[in-house]
């Protein structure tokens, strides 16, 4: 979706819920207990007519493209199927908050703000509502927009090898 869809914010919720920090559920799987990926990262970019969503790891050892792809797609269908827990919508909110709130606590991160509304968005109003779309955004729309956008028929699938593999 665009960066002006309400879905993006929710994306950017769902990058968090999979890869934001060490608790999220991609890092914990990937990272601490199967030990296959050193780094894993859900990225949303949204951009002005359309976006880009991101699923990366940087494998361990020998650990497979299909391996890394397979316990990905396991954790995006848990999304596709069910609610997120209460805890853990509660937590992504919190966070989203948080970081809504410390980007606007100084006087230059206000400003940066509102250049970025007038810029891409036409609207410097939103720098008050910003936060009531964030507050609206419910575990049903999580997994309503889990199931638009993040489906294998609408994804490639990239694996970037060092020069020494290619002949």
């Amino acid at each position: 979706p665009s960066f002006k869809s309400r879905d993006a914010y929710v994306l950017d919720m769902i990058s968090t819920y999979l890869s934001g920090g060490k608790s999220s559920v991609l890092y914990k799987k990937l990272v601490d207990e199967q030990k296959q990926a050193l780094a894993v990262q859900a990225v949303n970019i949204s951009q002005e007519d359309y976006g880009i969503y991101a699923l990366f790891a940087l494998p361990l050892g020998n650990v497979s493209l299909e391996t890394l792809v397979s316990e990905m797609d396991e954790e995006v269908e848990m999304l596709k199927k069910e609610l997120i827990s209460e805890k853990d919508y509660q937590k992504l909110q919190n966070i989203a908050e948080n970081n809504f709130v410390s980007s606007n606590s100084s006087i230059s991160g206000v400003a940066n703000s509102l250049a970025r509304y007038y810029m891409l968005y036409g609207n410097t109003n939103l720098i008050n509502t910003e936060i009531d779309i964030i507050r609206s955004i419910t575990r049903e729309d999580i997994k309503a927009v889990a199931n638009k956008y993040l489906n294998p028929n609408q994804r490639l699938i990239l694996e970037y090898l060092p020069k020494k593999y290619f002949k």
